[in-house]
């Protein structure tokens, strides 16, 4: 990257393609939010070379990314205000939590970049991903507490399924591949949802004032019998709302050992899972599968 430019990332992901894989990374800078393209060859020694910055009226406040191609794809904006051009309206958007946010489909195949809005009117558009074969797309409104499901068309927009509640503030997302076919059939599959039970804790933890709970829930599309989330240390439980979606508490921890977890994934295949963290020192946990 230019030695001029500063560099804050918030959120990224990869697109792999045959010779080399494309990393897109949300920057939230001093003056702007961006979106950095890093290209990653798959040699023996990886050589990881800045390929170019993307700006866009339409990316103001840039949170999660999900790339459909190497030079497509969809970013979450979690505010409409930006704290740096509008304090005062950034903060009301805050508190307010009226549905202001949105996602944002960018194409920058052509000497031309295409940009424009493939989901308005979300409260706090948070983490992103989607299943293996790209057709089913997950949005976490933070703000609502939950996901919003929607289906991909072949012209990348996004067509809203339905939502699926989670009793807390929704952060980042991961589709976890396991034995997935299909829409109807996901196999072992789930999304694991990092969710913040309570916010004004959370908002404490960011000023160092006091520590913050982590929770980790896994939601399946799943037809199988339902079963009651047991709850650990007698904190917090995972609600069902509604057919066929099922919530269960994968790690919760009270932010002693580890605070404010904001999402993590699991490695079906080892037995791990993987949670990251936003203000805790750590930076990232790895439990085993007990």
């Amino acid at each position: 990257m230019p030695e001029s430019d500063d560099f804050h990332p918030l959120g990224g992901a990869f697109f792999h393609d045959t010779y080399h894989s494309t990393l897109f990374m949300t920057n939230a800078r001093r003056n702007q939010s961006t979106i950095e393209v890093f290209h990653v060859s798959h040699s023996k020694i990886p050589k990881f070379t800045w390929h170019k910055t993307i700006s866009h009226s339409l990316i103001r406040n840039a949170n999660a990314i999900l790339p459909v191609s190497s030079t497509q794809f969809y970013v979450t904006n979690d505010h409409r205000f930006r704290r740096a051009d509008t304090k005062f309206a950034h903060m009301f958007e805050t508190y307010s939590q009226l549905p202001l946010s949105y996602t944002a489909f960018i194409d920058f195949s052509e000497p031309v970049m295409k940009a424009r809005t493939a989901v308005s009117l979300q409260r706090v558009a948070n983490g992103i991903t989607a299943s293996p074969d790209l057709e089913t797309v997950f949005i976490a409104e933070s703000g609502r507490g939950g996901f919003g499901v929607y289906a991909r068309t072949a012209d990348n927009k996004l067509d809203f399924q339905e939502f699926v509640s989670i009793n807390g503030f929704t952060d980042n997302l991961h589709f976890n591949a396991d034995g997935y076919i299909d829409k109807d059939n996901w196999g072992n599959s789930c999304i694991t949802v990092g969710v913040h039970p309570n916010i004004l804790k959370l908002v404490q933890f960011a000023k160092g004032v006091a520590n913050a709970p982590s929770w980790i829930v896994s939601v399946r599309y799943s037809h199988d019998s339902l079963e009651k989330d047991p709850k650990d240390k007698g904190l917090y439980a995972a609600k069902n709302y509604k057919e066929p979606w099922r919530m269960r508490t994968e790690i919760q921890d009270d932010g002693g050992w580890f605070g404010g977890a904001t999402g993590g994934f699991i490695d079906a295949k080892e037995g791990v899972l993987v949670a990251t963290g936003l203000y805790d020192s750590n930076g990232a946990i790895i439990c085993s599968k007990q």
